[in-house]
Parts: structure tokens; C-alpha cells; sequence
């Protein structure tokens, strides 16, 4: 096997048309693809309920990281595989989102950021997290919306995301008026 192969590799089968072959394919694979969402924000209410200024640090690396994602996914490197196997976006799935290049994954950039915020924290136990989300990543490369090269960019951007945002101290006024939301949206005393 060459680099190449291994950064680009796909399944010989196309596991999407498999998938939406079925006639719940569709919604289990909306379902899939958004799953991860729900699971991060429950991290991030845990996150934030030990500490308010963790608000203000993922807030920053998520505008950080959108920004990289899209500035990157918008010079289109390459397709995403689904569209070089003349697939298209799949029902459910916002076309615009899948219609820009594949580098880097931001779902990976995402989860890698969440997983060492919970390593250092221990708000949630990272072997826990990491059973819930690796399956979910690597579906992704599965059924044709990443390369395993997209995946380790999304790993390399979530890390430096991560270093560039940990030490990060906000101003107390900032915080205060996040954990004074907090307490009110969720029902804290």
C-alpha cells in the first residue's frame, strides 16, 4: 500500500447507496450524522457547570475552528468521495455543507478538541466518550463523506485548537454573566 492509498483509502463497496437502499436507511443516516451534536453539547453543559470560563474557550475555538474548516474546505483540495463515486447528497443532510471540499472532517476537528477538554478536565470519562465517538467518525469515512486524510486533519486542527484555547482565562464579568445563564437556563440554584 502506498501513502496515498492509505490517506485516500475508501471501502470497495459502496456503503451509502447500501444504506439508503433500505427504506429506514435514510433516517438512520440523518441520524448518525447529527448524533454527535447532542452528545457534544451534553459535554459542553458539563464542562461549563464545573467551570464557566470553559464557555468563553470553546466559543472561541469553535469560531476559530469554523473559520479553518471552512477557509480549508472552501480552496477544495479534493471532492468528497460520495461525489467522485457520482453519489449526491443524501436526503436530510444539508447539500450546501457537503458540496464544498472534504479537508478537513469538522465533525473529527470537533471531537478532538471535546475529547482532551474531558482528558484534562475528567468532567466525562474519555474511554466513555471515545466508544460513543469513534464509531460516529469513522461511519463518516465509511459511506463516503471523508478520506482517512480529511479525519487527521480534523485531528490536527482540533489539537492545536486545543492547545491555542486551554490556558485562556476570561475576564471575571465574562464569566459570572455565563454562569449567571447557566444557572438560569438550567435550573440552578
Amino acid at each position: 500500500m502506498t501513502p496515498k492509498s492509505i490517506l485516500f483509502w475508501q471501502p470497495r463497496h459502496d456503503y451509502l447507496k447500501l444504506i439508503l437502499s433500505h427504506p429506514s436507511g435514510q433516517r438512520l443516516l440523518v441520524f448518525l450524522n447529527y448524533l454527535i451534536w447532542p452528545f457534544l453539547f451534553y459535554i459542553c453543559y458539563l464542562l461549563v457547570r464545573s467551570s464557566a470560563n470553559f464557555f468563553w474557550q470553546i466559543l472561541t475555538a469553535t469560531l476559530i475552528g469554523e473559520f479553518i474548516e471552512r477557509y480549508l474546505k472552501n480552496k477544495f483540495f479534493w471532492k468528497r468521495p460520495l461525489y467522485i463515486r457520482k453519489d449526491s447528497t443524501p436526503p436530510g443532510l444539508v447539500k450546501k455543507w457537503y458540496e464544498t471540499g472534504s479537508f478537513p472532517s469538522g465533525h473529527t476537528t470537533k471531537a478532538i478538541y471535546f475529547f482532551l477538554l474531558i482528558s484534562a478536565t475528567r468532567v466525562f470519562r474519555p474511554i466513555i466518550y471515545l466508544l460513543f465517538v469513534l464509531p460516529l467518525l469513522f461511519f463518516r469515512v465509511f459511506v463516503g463523506f471523508h478520506y482517512p486524510i480529511d479525519m487527521f486533519g480534523g485531528l490536527f486542527i482540533g489539537g492545536v485548537l486545543w492547545l491555542s484555547t486551554q490556558m485562556l482565562q476570561f475576564p471575571a464579568p465574562m464569566v459570572d454573566f455565563i454562569r449567571l445563564v447557566f444557572n438560569f437556563v438550567f435550573f440552578i440554584k
